[in-house]
């Protein structure tokens, strides 16, 4: 398209800085290069967490939280008898808080696995307050005496159930059983069933802080599709 004067409209020649017509100026206006693209760095993509992974630092946080409750209330000072009721429960409270923190809804097997964090910690906590209240119960408060005679309750108890199950002995299990007796009145055996007790404790503490964490993300699951309906 051949370019025309702003003034009158006449033809103009390109080369030509002034209109032939009336002699006014012309100006042109040349539009820049568009300038090249600057580099851009790579962009970084981050692997996406499983469906089934789990946020560590939230979940012992919130583990550890529920713990100290829990321990407290499963050792020698709290509810011992019930531990597991604890355990359970904090399965329960361990998700909900879990699920608040992270903001995601954690399936059946996210559960199980911080449900045996909660276990881990409980059993630690409870059997550490056991442990110094027994040491504080024997050389503090002098109730040693107390302690042993439960203890020695516990042995005649067990040596009831023996001579249950075995109403006509032979000698070689008379003798077995003689010794038997003898080894669980030292002081080593005392400590060997002490030891034994906590690892036990331990281990179904294990198991049922998993179950309620399992349960406490199974019953989270059903609330959320309640919601959402």
């Amino acid at each position: 398209m051949e370019p025309v004067c702003h003034r009158c409209g006449g033809p103009v020649q390109e080369s030509s800085p002034f209109c032939a017509h009336c002699g006014a100026p012309q100006l042109r206006y040349e539009a820049p290069d568009e300038p090249a693209p600057a580099p851009t760095t790579p962009q970084r993509f981050t692997t996406a967490r499983g469906p089934d992974s789990v946020h560590w630092r939230d979940a012992i946080r919130a583990a550890a939280i529920i713990a100290v409750p829990a321990g407290l209330l499963s050792s020698r000072l709290g509810l011992q008898g019930i531990w597991a009721v604890w355990l359970i429960a904090g399965g329960f409270m361990v998700i909900s808080i879990y699920r608040r923190r992270t903001m995601t809804l954690p399936t059946g097997r996210m559960g199980w696995r911080i449900g045996l964090v909660l276990g881990l910690f409980t059993a630690v906590i409870a059997n550490v307050v056991d442990g110094v209240s027994l040491v504080v119960q024997r050389f503090a408060l002098h109730q040693g005496a107390t302690l042993d005679q439960t203890y020695q309750q516990a042995i005649e108890l067990s040596n009831k159930m023996y001579a249950q199950m075995f109403p006509n002995p032979s000698p070689e299990v008379v003798a077995g059983i003689a010794r038997w007796q003898h080894f669980m009145s030292t002081p080593e055996a005392a400590a060997t069933m002490i030891l034994i007790n906590a690892a036990g404790m331990a281990f179904f503490m294990l198991i049922f802080g998993a179950a309620g964490g399992a349960l406490g993300a199974r019953f989270s699951a059903k609330s959320a599709q309640t919601t959402t309906r």
